[in-house]
């Protein structure tokens, strides 16, 4: 399904979207040498564990990314060009320096955070934040970078915000060393995910896009959902939950799948905005999407102190509820335009397609049993990697012996197209790990200052006190601040924002409720801060097709030639199951697995999936206008109550809700009855 003009397209969108330079001669093959030694450091490392300290490790991880993204990511669009000026190679070799300072003095470091740091030490530190500042606005966008400068001057100067977000007053030296030279900042918790986990699922994915399974997964989706009604929008659905939960960004997801899925949209008929507004809201729901749920679900594990095993579980049934709200979405939008799935010319042959590749689900099926036999994400992802490589090896002698004699490859050029695969791919996963990197990097000195001053639990407690003792106008105010938070900032980072800065608000609420102080109500409910985060962080992600700053909405605008406000716009209406689920698995946490254990508990999660579905349903009828026929404005309003009555916790409200949808449906049958029989007959082919 993918040809040359095809993937131009996505290079296009992506240096559109991008600073990117297009490298050519000497310095492409640099860059292309540092991509492959970054995934080839981490893959060494990660395949013996302990192997170096994890000071060494982090400092590594961002010395790479700093390196490559001067050299690959121009300071501003108007200056890319296939060379790379001489003061970005400066700013490559300083900002490597500055990033490997603590692999450098790291024994005189330790040293010194007992007696006292030196001028050197506090320059690095100022140094090293400003590179990675800098970097982060060129390869992200400016929002992180903003964000971040607003929290180091907070630090600073908070002692002179009066009320209840005052913090004490802190020294330019003590913020310097907090976030650089301690690993509550840039070298705490975010930036060890990405050097311990997220590189070797990047690199991973980056194996299995190169071999052929990106191709296989977004074809197997055609062969499902192509001929059926919408299929190409269908199909844009499914293989964004294939592929997104691996890229950790929306906007990366909608450039890679949407510059095939959505022409086809249009092609059959859907409007434009919405042809460009199915596939980020299909991107989005990809980074909710278990086992890596665009690779947010190592740092949730890490910060919650929770096996990964557990973050993957709790997500497996809200994302499976966005995704049959997404597909619900377009099944009513095509059916209320009557639009055509592909023809059996065009939609490739699903037995033909799963005999093509169906090795391909061995390595994705390998990660899980070994998370779940025990072996950590570390190993378990870099046997996966090792197992790719055997099944492309395998394939391409196969495939070798299958061609005729004077198609063959010889020994020798057989073993060096697997070689440039494999080195491609590891180059690849290098240049995919910057974004990444760089994130969790600006987002640690968020999370850094929050340590520093006490932010969260300040922002919390004044929730609280705004809230008037409920529930609800707490949790308003945490999706608010969690969707501003959000709004622009690449997901892994996304989440580490919110989980730091508006998870808590819903935390210590539920601490008051219970009378107890936050710590010893977490101590005595271990799993009470797994709704709270899981809450902020979908709320985070959904600020990517959010109006007015969604920028997957404007990526997928873009591809499809749309208004970008009208595909925003149409992306929310199509992912507007993100912003009820949340809600849902606060009141009712057995969706996420939490307290399951009895009988009457699975009953009870069985309800609560019955009744969900029925509330998204009920909702995207009264946003798209379509339930069992074209609903009028009354109907529409009516589904929207209908829906809101669904989710609420209480089951009398719920029941009322199922009666008024019932009700709403049965009109609606009667009306495509009526309409079917008052439709004149159709004349057959000849008269």
């Amino acid at each position: 399904m993918k040809d040359k003009s095809s993937i131009t397209s996505a290079i296009e969108l992506t240096q559109r979207f991008t600073t990117e330079r297009p490298l050519s001669g000497k310095i492409a093959i640099l860059v292309f040498v540092i991509a492959a030694a970054f995934s080839t450091f981490h893959i060494i490392n990660g395949s013996r564990a302990g192997l170096m300290s994890m000071d060494i490790v982090r400092s590594v991880h961002l010395a790479f990314a700093l390196c490559l993204s001067f050299l690959i990511f121009s300071y501003r669009k108007k200056n890319r060009g296939n060379k790379v000026p001489i003061y970005d190679m400066i700013l490559a070799i300083v900002g490597t320096y500055v990033a490997l300072y603590i692999t450098l003095n790291w024994s005189a470091l330790l040293h010194r955070a007992a007696v006292g740091y030196t001028t050197m030490d506090y320059v690095i530190s100022g140094l090293g934040i400003a590179f990675l500042l800098e970097a982060t606005r060129r390869v992200i966008n400016p929002a992180l970078v903003i964000i971040a400068i607003l929290f180091i001057l907070y630090a600073k100067f908070g002692s002179i915000i009066p009320g209840p977000l005052s913090c004490p007053e802190y020294s330019w030296k003590q913020v310097l060393e907090h976030l650089y030279l301690t690993k509550e900042g840039i070298f705490g918790i975010p930036l060890t995910v990405s050097a311990q986990f997220v590189v070797l699922f990047i690199v991973f994915g980056a194996f299995l896009a190169k071999t052929g399974a990106g191709k296989f997964f977004i074809d197997f989706a055609f062969a499902l959902t192509g001929r059926g009604v919408g299929g190409p929008a269908k199909a844009a659905v499914v293989s964004s939950a294939l592929m997104g939960t691996v890229s950790g960004s929306s906007v990366a997801n909608t450039t890679t799948t949407g510059v095939f899925t959505i022409p086809l949209m249009k092609k059959v008929g859907y409007k434009p905005e919405f042809a460009g507004g199915v596939e980020p809201a299909a991107s989005t729901g990809g980074q909710i999407m278990p086992p890596i749920m665009g690779a947010a679900a190592f740092v949730m594990a890490e910060f919650l102190g929770v096996p990964y095993t557990r973050i993957i579980l709790a997500g497996i049934f809200p994302a499976i509820l966005y995704f049959v709200g997404v597909y619900i979405a377009v099944d009513f939008e095509a059916r209320k335009t009557g639009l055509r799935g592909l023809s059996k010319e065009e939609t490739p042959n699903i037995i033909e397609v799963i005999k093509s590749g169906w090795y391909y689900v061995i390595p994705i099926f390998l990660i899980i049993y070994l998370l779940v036999t025990g072996y950590t994400p570390m190993l378990a992802v870099v046997y996966s990697i090792f197992s790719v490589i055997l099944i492309f090896i395998i394939k391409s002698i196969y495939d070798n012996l299958r061609r005729p004699r004077e198609e063959k490859l010889t020994a020798n050029q057989l073993t060096k197209h697997i070689a440039v695969t494999f080195v491609n791919a590891l180059s690849d996963g290098g240049k995919g790990t910057i974004t990444v990197a760089l994130a969790c990097a600006s987002a640690g000195i968020i999370v850094g200052v929050v340590t520093l001053t006490g932010l969260g639990f300040k922002i919390g407690a004044l929730a609280l006190s705004i809230s008037g003792g409920y529930l609800l106008p707490i949790l308003f105010l945490t999706m608010i601040a969690s969707l501003l938070l959000g709004m622009g900032v690449p997901t892994t980072a996304n989440y580490i924002i919110t989980a730091t800065v508006a998870a808590p608000a819903i935390l210590i609420f539920m601490a008051a409720q219970a009378g107890l102080p936050m710590r010893e109500f977490l101590a005595l409910n271990p799993e009470a801060a797994l709704p709270a985060h899981m809450f902020a962080f979908f709320f985070g992600v959904a600020a990517d097709i959010t109006p007015p700053v969604a920028l997957a909405a404007y990526a997928g605008s873009a591809i499809a030639g749309s208004e970008p406000m009208k595909t925003a716009v149409n992306a929310f209406k199509i992912g507007i199951g993100q912003y009820i689920i949340p809600f849902i698995f606060i009141y009712t946490p057995v969706l996420l697995f939490c307290g399951l254990g009895s009988s009457q508990s699975i009953l009870h999660l069985a309800a609560i999936l019955l009744f969900s579905v029925l509330a998204i349903v009920a909702i995207n009828g009264g946003t798209i206008g379509y339930l069992i026929t074209n609903c009028n404005k009354l109907t529409r309003i009516l589904c929207l109550i209908s829906a809101a009555l669904l989710i609420s916790p209480q089951i009398a409200v719920k029941l009322a809700g199922l009666g008024l949808l019932g009700g709403i449906a049965f009109l609606q049958w009667r009306k495509r009855k009526v309409s079917k029989a008052t439709a004149p007959p159709k004349l057959e082919e000849g008269y």
